[in-house]
C-alpha cells in the first residue's frame, strides 16, 4: 500500500510542472502514473474517488500560482 501511494507522489512531483498547464485549478485522480480523472470541483472529483480502491489512487489540487502559507 505504502510503496503504491510513494509511487503515485513521485510520479506527480516529476510531471507537476506539465499537469499545471494541462490541469492549472483542477482537481486529478492519479493512479499508477497517469490522471485518470479531473474535475473542476472537489464534489465532482469526489464522486471518482469512491469508485477506485483508496489506497491506490493519489488526489490532489494542481494550480500554477505559488500558494502563501502562513503559521
Amino acid at each position: 500500500m505504502f510503496e503504491v501511494s510513494r509511487r503515485n507522489v513521485e510520479w506527480l512531483k516529476e510531471n507537476y510542472d506539465r499537469l499545471k498547464k494541462e490541469y492549472d485549478n483542477r482537481w486529478v485522480v492519479i493512479q499508477d502514473g497517469k490522471v485518470v480523472k479531473s474535475a473542476s470541483t472537489f464534489d465532482e472529483i469526489m464522486k471518482t474517488v469512491r469508485k477506485h480502491d483508496p489506497n491506490k489512487i493519489l488526489v490532489e489540487y494542481i494550480q500554477s500560482k505559488p500558494v502563501a502559507m502562513f503559521f
